[in-house]
């Protein structure tokens, strides 16, 4: 009994990191592969053998800050990341409906639609911050049976029609999404394609990133010189790499310790409706090889900055 309770808590000491609370990614996350790999739903990676890099935290290579040096050039560099809370938001729903005509579909998705933007409204949505995209319509046909003496024949018939909508909302304040998400249920609208990070002054953020890494490099050369190291060189040279790194790229999927399945004919019993949805959870950019990193504590999805600077002197020649 004794070995039998140890196996129980070694495997929920195991399991208990993986149980994480995800943050909502929107159905655009479900139709994506990372790096060409097939993903299945429960959390895991159809090649097995690379199943445990897989599910890693996402780290860059090792990097050494300290300066790399050949007969004639070497060169200094300084790497820095921020972390910016985004300035507004933008939430894609879908919603579509079925009807027997095309009036009758357009008439009742509308209704719909005005029906949520308005119980939105008192949220602090503005109405120029909403957009209908109208995405597509269509004839939805049946197969009527056609029987023959020795034979059967089957043909399509007209049954009805299909329209579908997209709304786009823009927000400033995060904490109004739940709400968001109730009053568009009860207006049968359950799908949320993706929610875009915006941030308004991108180009201040990344002067101070450069900035920060002129000041590094500068740090850097003072504490090279004081290894002898001589900065008298023929010419410089300098390359400056920015990037961005949006929340909708970091989000992974973790194997959940329980999982409720059973009968729902049977009273009492707990199953799951959409088995197939994966457990999500926001993975940053890991903060490995940066000299500096700026706000590093984060507790939401924010917009990640980095800024790569690299100076490379040419020595003369002795």
């Amino acid at each position: 009994m004794k070995k039998i309770m140890f196996s129980f808590y070694l495997f929920a000491f195991i399991a208990m990191p993986f149980c994480s609370i995800g943050q909502a990614a929107g159905n655009w996350y479900y139709n994506q592969s990372k790096s060409g790999k097939s993903i299945d739903y429960s959390g895991s990676i159809n090649n097995a053998n690379e199943a445990y890099n897989y599910r890693q935290p996402q780290q860059q290579a090792a990097y050494y800050p300290v300066y790399s040096s050949n007969d004639t050039s070497f060169t200094v560099e300084a790497k820095v990341m921020m972390n910016v809370k985004a300035d507004e938001y933008v939430i894609i729903f879908a919603t579509s409906q079925v009807g027997e005509t095309i009036e009758n579909c357009h008439d009742v998705i509308n209704k719909r639609l005005d029906n949520f933007i308005n119980s939105v409204l008192p949220l602090g949505v503005k109405k120029e911050d909403v957009f209908i995209d109208f995405i597509s319509q269509f004839p939805i046909f049946e197969v009527e049976v056609e029987k023959k003496l020795f034979s059967k024949t089957y043909n399509e018939i007209p049954k009805g029609f299909e329209v579908r909508k997209n709304i786009h909302l823009r927000y400033k304040d995060s904490k109004i999404v739940e709400q968001m998400l109730i009053k568009a249920s009860q207006n049968e609208i359950y799908d949320i394609v993706k929610v875009d990070y915006v941030i308004n002054n991108s180009q201040a953020v990344y002067d101070s990133l450069r900035a920060t890494c002129v000041r590094i490099i500068n740090e850097k050369e003072k504490e090279y010189k004081k290894l002898g190291i001589k900065y008298d060189s023929k010419y410089q040279t300098v390359r400056d790499d920015i990037s961005s790194i949006y929340p909708l790229d970091r989000y992974s999927t973790f194997t959940e310790f329980v999982k409720y399945t059973g009968d729902v004919t049977k009273p009492g019993s707990k199953s799951l409706s959409r088995s197939n949805v994966p457990a999500l959870y926001y993975d940053k950019q890991a903060y490995t090889g940066y000299d500096l990193v700026i706000n590093p504590a984060v507790i939401e999805p924010v917009v990640q900055f980095t800024c790569n600077l690299t100076v490379k002197y040419v020595l003369k020649k002795q």
